[in-house]
């Protein structure tokens, strides 16, 4: 596993607006993780969480075919 560099909060948000104006579709947790270079961990969820509550991102739930559920995220 390779060392994550420290991001502030502004630009990892900045980040996450761009991967998914960049994507032909909407976009997993870990596929905004593994465009980011990051781990999928508690603060990018909830960072990319965040930009759900203010409006910037919609999420949706998606069953996929392992039978988990997961969500899938897109610009506003």
């Amino acid at each position: 596993m390779t060392k994550q560099d420290h991001r502030s909060r502004d630009t990892a948000r900045q980040l996450i607006l761009q991967v998914l104006a960049n994507a032909d579709s909407g976009l997993t947790r870990t596929q905004i993780a593994e465009a980011l270079g990051r781990s999928k961990t508690p603060h990018l969820i909830d960072l990319i969480e965040e930009l759900v509550d203010e409006g910037y991102l919609t999420r949706r739930v998606k069953l996929f075919g392992n039978g988990v559920e997961g969500y899938i995220y897109r610009l506003k």
